[in-house]
């Protein structure tokens, strides 16, 4: 008995998954690329007290809230 009808199918099975597994992770990564680096000035754009506006605040920073920073943007403050 021949098993490679089988090994075949399975191939031909997985093979376009793979590629659009490929797809969503290029996708992805392309979506985690677009940081804050498009738009330097925005990052010392300040609010709050002593709070910069960012998209997404640093492991040592907090939300303040969004007042003060444009649209999709929040105000990040220090904690201490």
């Amino acid at each position: 008995m021949k098993h490679q009808p089988v090994s075949n199918s399975v191939r031909a099975y997985w093979h376009p998954n793979m590629k659009g597994l490929g797809l969503v992770l290029l996708v992805l990564l392309l979506m985690f690329a677009d940081g804050e680096e498009k738009d330097p000035v925005m990052q010392y754009w300040t609010c709050g007290y002593r709070g910069l506006c960012r998209r997404f605040c640093y492991a040592q920073e907090y939300i303040i809230g969004h007042h003060g920073c444009p649209r999709r943007y929040r105000c990040c403050a220090m904690r201490f």
